[in-house]
């Protein structure tokens, strides 16, 4: 979608991402394209939630999702959460779509709030 009338906006907003039988080269792949055409630079917050039946080609990606994530974002200051309970997998907490959100992140706790 980016670079189409579908483009979405980034900029001081949670942006949610969450997948479901991909193949890791193609999260790593749509990653690295949200970073290098700006979509990451300017987040509220960043919200992963589950990658279940995760795919890896016949030589292997060398890489966890979650280290490939962490990768991609990690010189970012914005806050990051990693495995929140919203996927295709048993954990699926609904989440509203254009609501207002605060998101906190620390080493012990994340915590989402509505404003």
């Amino acid at each position: 979608m980016t670079g189409t009338k579908s483009d979405f906006k980034t900029n001081n907003r949670l942006l949610f991402i969450e997948d479901t039988g991909e193949y890791l080269y193609s999260i790593d792949r749509m990653m690295h394209q949200l970073k290098r055409s700006g979509k990451l630079k300017n987040l509220a917050g960043l919200i992963f939630g589950g990658f279940t039946d995760m795919k890896d080609t016949e030589r292997p990606f060398g890489k966890t999702i979650e280290e490939l994530l962490l990768d991609v974002v990690k010189e970012y200051t914005f806050p990051v959460c990693f495995n929140f309970p919203v996927s295709h997998g048993l954990q699926n907490y609904a989440l509203k779509i254009g609501a207002t959100f605060e998101l906190k992140v620390s080493p012990a706790r994340v915590s989402l709030k509505e404003s």
